[in-house]
Formats: C-alpha cells, sequence, structure tokens
C-alpha cells in the first residue's frame, strides 16, 4: 500500500465528520467538527491551487530554506540519542526521524 493521495484525505475528512455528526452535542464534539471541517476547506483550497498553477505552467511548490529565528529558543535537556544536522535549516535531527522537525525537509 502506497502514500495516501490527497483525494483519500479529503474522503477521511468526510467520513470523520459523518462519524462527529452523529455524536451528541458538546463543546469537544462542536471542537472537533470544527476542526475537520476547516481542514478540509484547506485540503479543497490547496487542490484547486495547486491546480491553477500547473494549467498556468507555473512551478506549485518551490521548497525554500527555513527562516531561522531572531532570537535562540529556550534550552531542553534532551539527550535521547545520536542526533543529525538538516541540510535545509542546520538544525539538529533525530536519527530516528525521517524528517526535520524545524523545517520539514525529508532526509
Amino acid at each position: 500500500m502506497g502514500k495516501p493521495s490527497l483525494d483519500e484525505f479529503r474522503k477521511w475528512l468526510q467520513s470523520e465528520i459523518r462519524e462527529i455528526e452523529s455524536l451528541e452535542v458538546g463543546p469537544n464534539v462542536d471542537k472537533r467538527l470544527l476542526q475537520l471541517e476547516m481542514a478540509l476547506q484547506e485540503a479543497m483550497a490547496f487542490n484547486a491551487a495547486w491546480n491553477i498553477r500547473t494549467e498556468a505552467s507555473i512551478t506549485p511548490v518551490i521548497q525554500e530554506k527555513a527562516v531561522r529565528l531572531l532570537s535562540p529558543s529556550p534550552e531542553i535537556n534532551n539527550d535521547s540519542g545520536p542526533k543529525g544536522i538538516c541540510g535545509s535549516c542546520e538544525a539538529e535531527i533525530e536519527d530516528d526521524l525521517p524528517f526535520c522537525p524545524v523545517c520539514g525537509d525529508n532526509r
């Protein structure tokens, strides 16, 4: 089984919305429903923008280097194991992660 597609993600969101709509109304249900509906709208907007750019022969995604923070984040003592360095933003990456947690670049 390969990676899920955007269409499969939208279908999953729609099924989650149907499922949550069958639950009793409450603050947590309302919050989750709002999150799912917003995610579905973003997925649809992304798909439309991608198609417009593709039809106009514009590269839909240009990978940019991560923007560095102006001030360093607070030090956290987290000696959980060996680390690597991201090729895009030079952040430390745990060896068991397939991507950079700072910029999202794949290894």
